[in-house]
């Protein structure tokens, strides 16, 4: 008797994990279409799949609600669009506040922009482009340092070298716009003290001479030097600042300074724009110490 009650119980979790993987597969084919649809412009379409997707609480309901806020915002309907993008983000969403942050920034809203990707990066720190998009929106507002640091961070975890460059090239701008001494700080409504101590530091660091004007392993040296700097001064100074930028970036970056790791990630970041140079390199005595670094960045 005993072995048919386990039998029939055996029979019975089987078809019960039969059953909701077959749930979870419909699942997932009901948000492929719904994306499929997106993708290729029938909005209306992936409107309706979304709001079935919702309806029935599937796996994918929240993943549907986002998609449905981006189909609001290409719709045009940005009320509709932000109201259901504030209440995903309310419950904690990294991906809503994400995408609430890029129709931000393209409506010009870059203050409540800039505070929705701090907590699409807190919510998912391998969001790459929300940290190129958090970085550039530093930049136009003339916050060096507070551009810096997610550019550093995106190009550690993009895998597109279209972008890797694009964002290489902007590290080099900020760094140029140092050593030419240019004002960057403007429009500040209230203290930054740490941040602006680090502006202010950058700019001691940097030479007369152009980094962008530089070409290959010149390049990179210049690039590795003004980074040793920044980092080291980082782990000097890291304990006068607890804000959003220690916590994302400052408590990584710093790190990178005792195991002597500063150079492997300069050439690590550096390989779209000089990749010639790069293997160069790791074909040289630092090799081992690149691999070490590599290695440790992927247990992190």
């Amino acid at each position: 008797m005993k072995n048919i009650l386990l039998s029939i119980v055996s029979v019975v979790l089987l078809c019960q994990t039969a059953n909701a993987q077959s749930i979870a597969y419909k699942d997932s084919v009901d948000f492929d279409l719904a994306m499929l649809h997106y993708n290729t412009g029938k909005i209306s379409l992936c409107v309706s799949e979304c709001k079935r997707i919702i309806k029935s609480e599937s796996y994918y309901t929240d993943d549907a609600r986002v998609l449905l806020a981006k189909c609001r915002d290409t719709q045009g309907f940005y009320r509709v669009a932000r109201h259901q993008y504030r209440k995903l983000v309310a419950e904690g969403n990294a991906e809503a506040a994400y995408y609430y942050g890029d129709m931000l920034v393209r409506r010009g809203h870059y203050a409540e922009a800039e505070n929705m990707l701090q907590k699409a990066i807190i919510g998912n720190k391998n969001n790459a482009d929300a940290h190129l998009m958090l970085a550039m929106i530093e930049a136009n507002q003339g916050q060096r340092f507070k551009a810096i640091m997610p550019l550093y961070y995106f190009m550690l975890i993009n895998t597109n070298e279209e972008k890797q460059i694009m964002a290489y090239n902007r590290l080099l701008s900020l760094w140029r716009q140092s050593a030419k001494a240019l004002v960057m700080i403007k429009d500040k409504k209230q203290s930054d003290t740490f941040n602006d101590a680090t502006d202010a530091a950058i700019s001691t660091w940097a030479t007369s001479d152009s980094i962008i004007n530089l070409k290959g392993k010149a390049q990179i040296e210049k690039l590795n030097q003004y980074t040793n700097q920044l980092f080291g001064y980082l782990l000097s100074h890291s304990e006068q600042n607890l804000d959003f930028w220690q916590v994302a970036y400052t408590d990584f970056f710093v790190t990178l300074v005792p195991r002597n790791f500063v150079e492997s990630y300069v050439y690590y970041i550096s390989d779209a724009a000089h990749h010639a140079e790069v293997l160069e390199w790791i074909a040289g005595a630092e090799g081992n110490l690149f691999n070490e670094f590599r290695l440790w960045m992927e247990a992190q």
